[in-house]
């Protein structure tokens, strides 16, 4: 158990340095703008002016963060330096608002309900409660272009945010060492803090999850326990990628109290959204792991050698477009825009689906007819023309031995849209001979054979009773036609052979037995003479062939 906390400590020491580290490294400088601005400051954006007012005053270059201020008039009663440093704490200490939503617009964002040479960029959180938002003003320098400081009536509210803001409670009864002491520009408790609350949010987090994953066991003892110990082995397997998720969901929900700096914290939520989108991509690599290794074992008994090709294909299909997915929302959550990426990836998606289109049609094809199961290996059926046995079934063609004893590959695609006849799931065979007596047969005899057939048929276990009939249904041309229909229970098509020729030679004796025969084309051929006119009638001489 000792060695198995030490693990997990491990673990979380290592992600919270990964996340801090790549933090740090970000917040050297802010983000970069789409095109190179006029003003060296960077303020020609809300965005740009905002972030670059943060960057110079955590880099503790107060003169340069005062140009971002546009000075109330009459001036206050503090330096520009000062303000600067007194609204880096503030905003430190209670901003609350998306970094990402800054406008990147020179004329800023007509969606905030300000005027056009005003903009809104998020709230300060007092400690008393109270809030009070934070403005950006549009100015035009006399030399120079447009650009956006901060407005002057946010200037003037800097001292009283200043001493209404306050470190957190808790941060003032920490010892002086953990509040004095440096980590980068973060005070030393800050990281160790974080360190401490990802390891105990892991630990809640896999103490949740074995707790769920017993309960589930247990009820796999008490009730069918094969389905729900199925259901167990897939919450197990999905258990690791899920305590990820909730540990950095709720560190990002509960990271924001301790007291990151803004432009940290800017930063960390970017890193966390990274996170939690590689989590999801793991927690659904392993899901799709799930779903291909139960279609393997649904398609092993029928198909051996389609099965590992369906599961690899499928499984690298499925992962590239998780991981692509993650990849796109990674990106965006790190502040690039898409709309490009997007145009390029759809236009490269319809020249491939072009170029490959009766590849493409022949794997779906393929995966419709594994997933339908209308055939399987081992089956004699026919496919449009061909008639054979199936001897594999692949994601690209279904390969038919024929009776001729050739090897027919059937493409997948004309598998899924033309009629498919499957003569291995036969439940029963059809027996329909029509039996043809001679015209020489009494009424008599007639009855006779329809009674023994009957009587024969119903004595025959293999027969279907409830669809049985024999019946005399026409004279024919040269027969009394007599037909009969049953169904026969039978375990395979050679199976049934066997048996209609056993009924057929009863049906032979029975009609011996009867005094009669069966029938076969012939005619009636009458000769007369000619006796003139007026002679009487002889009678004519009859010869049958």
């Amino acid at each position: 158990m000792t060695l198995r906390i030490r693990r997990l400590a491990r673990t979380a020491l290592l992600s919270a340095a990964m996340l801090l580290v790549a933090a740090s490294f970000a917040a050297a400088q802010p983000a970069p703008e789409s095109a190179p601005p006029e003003d060296p400051l960077r303020r020609e954006t809300p965005r740009g002016s905002f972030l670059g007012f943060v960057a110079a005053a955590e880099a503790g270059d107060l003169t340069v963060a005062g140009q971002y201020l546009q000075w109330p008039r009459p001036g206050l009663a503090i330096t520009r330096e000062e303000a600067a440093r007194q609204l880096k704490f503030a905003l430190n200490h209670g901003f609350e608002g998306s970094l990402d939503r800054l406008s990147r617009d020179p004329q800023g964002s007509y969606t905030d309900g300000q005027s056009a040479d005003r903009e809104r960029v998020g709230t300060i959180v007092l400690s008393d409660g109270e809030r009070v938002d934070i403005f950006l003003a549009r100015i035009t320098p006399v030399n120079g272009p447009p650009v956006w400081l901060f407005s002057q009536d946010t200037v003037r509210e800097v001292p009283r945010m200043y001493d209404a803001s306050g470190m957190p409670e808790f941060e003032r009864r920490l010892p002086r060492f953990l509040t004095d002491a440096r980590f980068g520009e973060l005070s030393l408790w800050v990281p160790l803090a974080l360190v401490a609350l990802l390891v105990v949010l892991y630990s809640l987090a896999r103490g949740i999850l074995l707790v769920t994953s017993g309960l589930i066991r247990l009820v796999a003892r008490l009730r069918h326990h094969q389905a729900v110990s199925t259901r167990w082995k897939a919450w197990w397997a999905l258990s690791r990628p899920s305590a990820f998720l909730l540990t950095v969901g709720l560190h990002r929900a509960i990271a924001p109290a301790i007291g990151i700096p803004l432009l940290y914290r800017f930063f960390y939520n970017r890193m966390s959204i990274v996170l939690l989108v590689a989590g999801l991509l793991w927690w659904l690599w392993c899901l799709i792991d799930l779903g291909a290794e139960r279609i393997r074992e649904r398609l092993a008994a029928d198909h051996p050698r389609t099965a590992q090709s369906m599961y690899t294909f499928g499984r690298r299909i499925l992962k590239g477009a998780a991981l692509a997915l993650a990849i796109l929302i990674g990106l965006a959550a790190m502040g690039f825009n898409l709309t490009t990426t997007l145009a390029g990836l759809g236009i490269g998606g319809v020249a491939l689906a072009f170029a490959s289109q009766k590849t493409l049609e022949n794997i779906f094809g393929g995966i419709a007819v594994l997933s339908d199961r209308s055939i399987v290996v081992g089956d004699f059926c026919k496919i449009g023309p061909h008639v054979g046995t199936v001897e594999d079934v692949g994601l690209r063609t279904t390969k038919l031995r024929t009776l001729n004893r050739t090897v027919v590959h059937v493409p997948n695609g004309s598998v899924a849209i033309v009629e498919v006849e499957n003569f291995a799931r036969r439940d029963k065979f059809f027996f329909n001979p029509t039996i043809g007596l001679r015209f020489e047969t009494s009424l008599e005899q007639l009855q006779r054979v329809l009674a023994d057939i009957r009587q024969m048929l119903a004595a025959d276990t293999r027969v279907e009773p409830e669809t049985m009939r024999t019946r005399f249904v026409r004279v024919g041309a040269y027969s009394l036609d007599v037909e009969v229909f049953a169904y026969l229970r039978a375990a395979d098509y050679v199976a049934f052979l066997a048996i209609q020729e056993e009924l057929l030679m009863r049906i032979m004796a029975i009609v011996r037995d009867a005094g009669t025969g069966l029938a076969f084309p012939s005619q009636t051929m009458y000769v007369t003479r000619d006796q003139g006119h007026g002679a009487p009638d002889k009678d004519p001489a009859r010869r049958d062939t």
